[in-house]
């Protein structure tokens, strides 16, 4: 119940931005013959759903892009609707469409680098991507904490579901820390002590006014998105 008055209340009073919390290199092989300058920007409002809004972010767009890890597989099931060698995504805010062309691979561990790909303008696609992701460009690096339950049952003080007192019931997962993430620089640079944003397709977040002063840019998340099939496809 908490959860959701946070996500409500937050909703309407967090700006909207773009962040990448495991990040997975992309170069856009025919950048320029989009009619992409370098240096490229566009301008997205603070709350898209919101018709009066006029407060804008200016972010960047560039040839080399970061998109989530988890939404590019080599190999998907039928259900997934994200990136793959066979399918192509959209890129939100941009309106352009990607499809791989290559992929650059780690020779000593295998892991992906770099995946190559081709774009399209969204307006001049015959066939339209199952799904759009976040990206950042030109980003900053943060950190990011992601904290889940404390405890693993409802109520930890029940006898009958914890025998063990409720010391024995804390979550070991329940903070995960992602030191190599990245944020869209407009925000970094004017982020202030418990300036509040929703990551988009990542939940809502808030500065550490502590690591901030410290010189570090650190986002907790206060608290999820609600459950999206289509992010999770």
């Amino acid at each position: 119940m908490l959860d959701a008055f946070c996500r409500d209340y937050l909703n309407i009073t967090a700006p909207r931005t773009m962040a990448v919390l495991e990040p997975l290199k992309i170069k856009i092989k025919n950048y320029a013959e989009l009619g992409f300058l370098p240096g490229h920007s566009l301008k997205v409002k603070y709350f898209p759903a919101d018709p009066n809004c006029t407060d804008e972010w200016e972010i960047a767009f560039d040839e080399q892009i970061f998109i989530e890890r988890m939404d590019f597989r080599e190999e998907a099931e039928k259900s997934y609707r994200r990136l793959t060698i066979g399918q192509s995504v959209g890129l939100r805010h941009i309106n352009l469409i990607i499809r791989v062309d290559s992929i650059e691979k780690d020779a000593t561990n295998g892991e992906i680098k770099q995946i190559i790909v081709n774009g399209e303008m969204a307006a001049n696609a015959s066939n339209k991507p199952k799904a759009f992701i976040h990206w950042v460009a030109r980003p900053v690096q943060c950190q990011v904490r992601l904290y889940e339950k404390l405890f693993l049952h409802k109520n930890p003080e029940d006898p009958v579901q914890v025998p063990g007192g409720f010391l024995t019931d804390i979550n070991s997962n329940s903070l995960t820390v992602l030191t190599e993430s990245l944020v869209d620089a407009s925000i970094a640079n004017k982020a202030k002590p418990y300036d509040r944003f929703q990551f988009e397709r990542n939940g809502f977040f808030c500065v550490d006014a502590n690591d901030l002063a410290n010189g570090k840019l650190v986002f907790n998340r206060t608290v999820s998105l609600r459950e999206d099939v289509g992010k999770n496809a």
